[in-house]
């Protein structure tokens, strides 16, 4: 509750709004066959105080007020300081008069190769191209408070997306996986995506379904609904909407599990319209829809 209202408090004085982070950073070596796994736990720190340590905003913030997130680096191949990886990203906030924290963000990042030293230093730059593991992580992090700062007004996280655009635009000129125009879900598509005007109705659906959807719910359980309905009402107005778009799937793997229990239960609520909906946006996420009553 003290961060939202501290939040909402640099609305009114008409601040950008963002959060430093409280980044939870795991590097996962199950799958590589090495006896000295020292460097892997350098490799966690270093990612870590990198993470945590680095100022990506202007705004002071009190550590409680960082917004939670989590780094997961599964690391399947190893060879000579090149590390072949998958990335899992997510992130959190409060919601309004409650201890529950909703996801935000959920996305694993299958195209994620880099050359690392033990020791060496991390560091981004944004007008040049140092590594690619900072890069990467950096372009997610403006993700993350990009989207973290549309729950709390509207369309509010432009100036994140820019950065992330930014990032993947100077990371496009190298033979990183990922980063490429070639059509598939990546990060270079995401980003396409968040940044077009296409995708208005994206960015407000995000404040609506927290700040005039969940953040009630203690209050008045079927105004949330309604809040919540309406959100995902509005992704359907989204001009020339890929039927796998990356956006959208990024949506529904954070919101799936909660969208299913919210309507699975509670005051009793019309969910007939909200159902079809579903299933037209997202039609893989069909076992969690039909939860819905």
């Amino acid at each position: 509750m003290k961060r939202i209202l501290f939040i909402l408090s640099l609305l009114l004085s008409s601040w950008a709004i963002a959060q430093e982070l409280n980044a939870v950073v795991t590097v996962n070596t199950q799958q590589v066959n090495l006896s000295n796994r020292q460097v892997f736990k350098t490799l966690e720190k270093s990612l870590r105080e990198f993470i945590n340590q680095t100022r990506w905003t202007d705004l002071k913030v009190r550590e409680n007020e960082r917004l939670n997130c989590s780094f997961t680096l599964v690391i399947h191949k190893y060879e000579n300081s090149h590390y072949e990886a998958n990335l899992l990203v997510q992130s959190s906030r409060p919601v309004f008069n409650s201890a529950y924290q909703t996801p935000v963000f959920n996305l694993q990042d299958k195209e994620v190769s880099f050359d690392y030293q033990e020791y060496a230093t991390l560091s981004f730059n944004e007008s040049t191209f140092e590594s690619n593991l900072t890069s990467v992580v950096a372009y997610y992090i403006y993700i993350l408070l990009g989207l973290d700062a549309n729950t709390f007004a509207p369309n509010s996280g432009k100036p994140y997306f820019i950065k992330a655009q930014q990032i993947a635009n100077t990371a496009k000129t190298t033979s990183y996986a990922g980063w490429a125009d070639d059509g598939k879900n990546n990060r270079f598509t995401l980003i396409t995506e968040l940044i077009s005007e296409n995708y208005e109705a994206y960015h407000k659906a995000y404040y609506q379904y927290h700040r005039v959807g969940l953040d009630l719910m203690s209050t008045d359980e079927k105004a949330a609904k309604e809040g919540i309905q309406n959100a995902i009402l509005m992704l359907e107005q989204i001009p020339s909407l890929r039927l796998n778009s990356y956006a959208m799937v990024a949506f529904f793997n954070a919101k799936a599990d909660e969208i299913a229990a919210i309507f699975s239960g509670g005051a009793i609520f019309d969910s007939k319209k909200l159902k079809e909906t579903l299933l037209k946006l997202a039609p893989a996420q069909l076992t969690k829809w039909n939860e819905i009553k």
